[in-house]
Formats: C-alpha cells, sequence, structure tokens
C-alpha cells in the first residue's frame, strides 16, 4: 500500500495496533460464521461495524485526516 505522505513514528505505532486490531476482529467474525455459534444479529454487525471503523481509521491516517480519524475513536 502506497501512502500519501510520510507517517510519524507514533502514527506507525498507531497504524499496526489498528491493522492488528481490525485483523483479529475478522478472524473472530470468520470464526463465529464457520463453527456456525448462536450470536446475536446485534453483536455480530457490531463486530463488523468495529472492523468497519478500523479500515477506515487507517485510511484517515493514511490520508492524514485528523478529524476523520478521531471520529472513529469517538465511536
Amino acid at each position: 500500500m502506497n501512502l500519501s505522505r510520510k507517517l510519524t513514528f507514533e502514527e506507525e505505532r498507531l497504524r499496526e495496533e489498528l491493522v492488528i486490531l481490525e485483523e483479529h476482529i475478522r478472524l473472530n467474525i470468520r470464526r463465529i460464521c464457520a463453527t456456525n455459534l448462536k450470536l446475536p444479529y446485534e453483536r455480530l454487525a457490531a463486530g463488523r461495524r468495529l472492523k468497519e471503523l478500523c479500515l477506515l481509521a487507517i485510511s484517515s491516517l493514511d490520508d492524514g485526516d485528523a478529524i476523520k480519524l478521531a471520529a472513529c475513536f469517538r465511536e
């Protein structure tokens, strides 16, 4: 992935943590769906929303959009 700007050390660490968090959430969702665990739809939808928020935060961090990044963290 090509970054549109050079990230600071703190931003790089934050990005790494967000990528790891997104991967963890994605794997949990996949495990739940693959094992047919009975989970309320609201909880599964919340997990998917968290995954999308992580991806949006990574994207806004790469673009340097601090407002969108703050909104992702607030949500």
